[in-house]
């Protein structure tokens, strides 16, 4: 009990310093303001594109959000709570609390994933929202549909998060951390392009496996082998994340 509360203290002290960052404040504000204006736009011009906004706009941030805007905020807030507090020298506050270095990097882990969590919650009600005003009626028949693609997007992004807490054992500089997240990234992103039977063994090829949930296009036994390669890749990460801290904090 005693090492569960001292984990539940330490994920609730980096939450909150995840969550009172400048940056993280931006992040959310951001995360509200483009759902809200692609609304505005697509909203002028829907009747031209046949587009239901009520029932797809919610997976069409969605889309956006995962491919692009998510990575990048994952990578800052994995780059600022590993590498940026070697850099400030702060991480000898963390080492120093009653909990194991084991403890420390689950509790960082965890952080991260909340905020993935928040995100996520605030992209789906600013949509929901704005589905409700353009069209109520087809928003609220897209409800399960959109809460299922949510819920499967946060699996394919915690993997992106889990990998990038990996690689911010690497460096111990927040800036150059970010960078390699986003070449890494970038990089897994193009190279089933030039080498397609590499994309079965990326988990990057997966953000946006929410698509599969929309519907019925894809059947059971594919979403569950997706569901094991993505909880496998975030295990990996963890792991390998986990050992490096290890190493690297005595």
């Amino acid at each position: 009990m005693a090492q569960l509360y001292s984990l539940y203290a330490s994920t609730h002290n980096e939450t909150s310093k995840l969550f009172y960052q400048t940056k993280t404040k931006l992040t959310v504000v951001l995360t509200v303001l483009v759902p809200v204006a692609a609304a505005f736009l697509l909203g002028r011009v829907q009747t031209g594109i046949g587009l239901s906004l009520g029932r797809d706009f919610p997976e069409l941030m969605l889309g956006l959000f995962t491919a692009v805007w998510l990575p990048l905020f994952l990578f800052m807030a994995a780059a600022e709570s590993f590498a940026g507090e070697y850099a400030d020298r702060t991480i000898k506050l963390v080492l120093l609390r009653p909990i194991s270095r084991a403890g420390a990097f689950a509790s960082k882990v965890l952080a991260l994933l909340l905020y993935l969590a928040a995100l996520l919650a605030v992209v789906w009600l600013v949509s929901v929202a704005a589905g409700l005003v353009l069209d109520g009626g087809a928003t609220l028949a897209g409800l399960p549909g959109s809460i299922a693609a949510y819920a499967a997007a946060f699996v394919a992004m915690s993997a992106v998060g889990t990998a990038a807490s990996f690689v911010a054992q690497w460096l111990r500089s927040g800036v150059g951390t970010l960078a390699l997240c986003v070449f890494l990234y970038v990089a897994a992103k193009l190279l089933p392009f030039f080498f397609p039977g590499t994309a079965i063994w990326s988990f990057v090829t997966y953000t946006d496996w929410h698509t599969l949930w929309v519907g019925e296009t894809a059947a059971a036994g594919k979403l569950l082998q997706i569901f094991g390669f993505l909880l496998s890749s975030c295990i990996i990460s963890y792991t390998a994340g986990w050992y490096m801290f290890e190493r690297k904090s005595h």
